[in-house]
């Protein structure tokens, strides 16, 4: 089996925990409207980078091209309602919170896919939320 998922997930893991606190340095000083543009226009840089780079096209083809636009919108929502959220909470409790967004594509792949569900991950999923709940309490 290829293993250099493992590195690219790593790389996530860091510069995702890196864009929270960064995202959250930027929000503490600038709200949540004024990082959510300025870092749009950032991801806008990064995005141009990558096509220029990669050569990848931009041309309509149907409907996979269309949840390809809806999953870009999803999660520029998604980054707007965390950046209110900054706003109103610690970020470790709403980086915590919001990483356990998975569950919610486990249960869209499970009833909309039929992908399984196994009882370990099933065991998973309730020990992350316990320890939202733990993390979270005050």
């Amino acid at each position: 089996m290829d293993q250099r998922w493992f590195i690219v997930a790593l790389a996530t893991l860091i510069l995702w925990g890196v864009w929270g606190v960064v995202t959250r340095v930027a929000s503490s000083s600038l709200g949540w409207r004024e990082t959510t543009a300025i870092a749009a226009v950032g991801n806008m840089m990064a995005a141009v980078i990558f096509i220029l780079v990669s050569g990848a096209s931009l041309a309509p083809r149907g409907f996979p091209w269309l949840l390809a636009l809806a999953a870009g919108a999803l999660g520029f929502t998604g980054a707007l309602t965390f950046y209110i959220a900054l706003n109103l909470n610690p970020s470790s409790i709403v980086i915590v919170s919001t990483s356990l967004y998975p569950l919610v594509t486990i249960a869209i792949s499970v009833i909309l896919l039929g992908e399984t569900f196994t009882l370990r991950q099933a065991v998973g999923a309730v020990l992350a939320i316990a320890a939202l709940i733990l993390i979270s309490a005050d």
